[in-house]
């Protein structure tokens, strides 16, 4: 009979987690999820901004009534966040400190992960580490020098001195692309033994697939999750409004859906191709956000599927829209705005579902071509490749998640 391992204690500190429902909160999720299995227990700090979730979403919410921090540290934290350039959630940090040393306590912790954004999971974790000597594996869900959210020029200094330390001071440090993962290993070389790339994906348990589609004249090109402001679609509409203009494309014909948030959101409807889409009646704005199950309904029953990359970037190093899992899974035609040769484009190409991609780099025409070839791949759905379900599986990456918590530092950034 094999022996078993016996299970080591992690604590992970994602300030998003359920109930909070943005795309974000999901590896987070996979990770709580699967480390247990992984024979690593792990305990969850979480904020309270979103309320308190029920199991089997087990998280330590805080700030709560049981751990109040002191009150020099909160007088602290919110004179700090007054000062730094954005909002790194610092009224956050002393709370989770509390519940940190708490844990650190009554259990045996080897190792803190902290995943970002917001920054103050690393700052808790940097604290953690130093108190206790835990490994601190430092994950980031976006990076911060370089990231078109943190735009601001004068606090570019402030975003490489903030990632400095954390890469310093860190075990391990994760990227969720492999071009990331690259760029770092550029600008820090001393470090580049700390750098891991350990993609996003999907959770195997949840078991989406494609529901039928209810009968309707129209077909529906669905756009799910929030519409960031650097994540815009003025590219799609405006070509869309030519063909329409010019008879090649009947608006009778399709319906573009946008459900979720939407920033920017008086700039986007005003815009003229925006307007004129609206008065043919195949652009539909649902600024609200939906349930997961719900969302996974609306992606499930739709025609095809519209994910929107990072636009005007000067390079193609950035990470990859969490969306594009449950997309693939779906099987669905995807029309993917985004870069030549930037992660999106090479998961898409990999994954063998049908898909078209509408580089940033593309000139009107091309663009116009690109989607009258789009909206003639027919809706059924496509299994997608064995590659993909292999690389993406939440399991194998809450694995590896568990062997850096277990091992030294080992210099990989697989490719995708």
């Amino acid at each position: 009979m094999a022996q078993q391992v016996p299970a080591e204690n992690a604590i992970l500190l994602a300030y998003y987690f359920p109930p909070d429902n943005t795309s974000g909160v999901q590896r987070a999720v996979r990770i709580a999820k699967y480390l247990p299995k992984a024979a690593i227990d792990v305990s969850v700090i979480a904020s309270s901004h979103a309320g308190v979730a029920a199991a089997p979403y087990q998280a330590d919410h805080v700030p709560n009534p049981q751990l109040h921090a002191a009150r020099y540290q909160e007088l602290a934290a919110h004179a700090m966040q007054k000062v730094v350039p954005y909002n790194e959630r610092l009224e956050w940090v002393p709370h989770a400190l509390k519940a940190g040393a708490r844990l650190m306590e009554i259990q045996r912790i080897k190792a803190v992960i902290s995943t970002s954004p917001p920054v103050a999971t690393h700052i808790v974790a940097a604290f953690l580490k130093a108190r206790y000597g835990v490994r601190w594996i430092a994950d980031f869900r976006d990076p911060l020098y370089g990231n078109p959210g943190r735009a601001r020029r004068w606090a570019k200094a402030y975003d490489l001195a903030l990632e400095r330390g954390i890469f310093r001071a860190a075990d391990q440090v994760v990227a969720v692309t492999d071009a990331v993962c690259e760029e770092w290993r550029a600008r820090y070389p001393r470090w580049s033994h700390k750098m891991h790339a350990i993609w996003n994906g999907f959770d195997p348990e949840e078991r989406l697939s494609p529901l039928p589609i209810p009968p309707r004249e129209e077909r529906i090109l669905a756009h799910i999750g929030v519409l960031y402001s650097q994540r815009h679609p003025y590219a799609l509409v405006t070509a869309l409004d030519r063909l329409i203009a010019t008879g090649r494309l009947n608006p009778r014909t399709f319906r573009l859906c946008f459900l979720g948030p939407i920033q920017e959101r008086e700039r986007f409807e005003s815009h003229q191709a925006t307007a004129s889409l609206r008065r043919h009646g195949c652009l539909e704005i649902r600024n609200e956000l939906v349930p997961r199950a719900e969302a996974n309904q609306v992606i499930a029953t739709s025609d095809s599927l519209l994910l929107i990359d990072i636009v005007n970037l000067s390079h193609a190093a950035y990470t990859v829209p969490a969306k594009i899992y449950d997309y693939i899974l779906m099987g669905r035609p995807i029309l993917a705005l985004t870069g030549r040769q930037a992660p999106v484009d090479r998961i898409l190409s990999g994954s063998a579902v049908p898909h078209v991609c509408l580089y940033h780099t593309d000139c009107g025409p091309d663009l116009e071509a690109k989607l009258l070839r789009f909206f003639q791949l027919p809706a059924d759905p496509v299994a997608p490749s064995a590659w993909f379900l292999e690389n993406f599986d939440g399991r194998r990456q809450a694995g590896r998640f568990a062997e850096l918590i277990r091992q030294g530092d080992t210099p990989r950034c697989p490719s995708i």
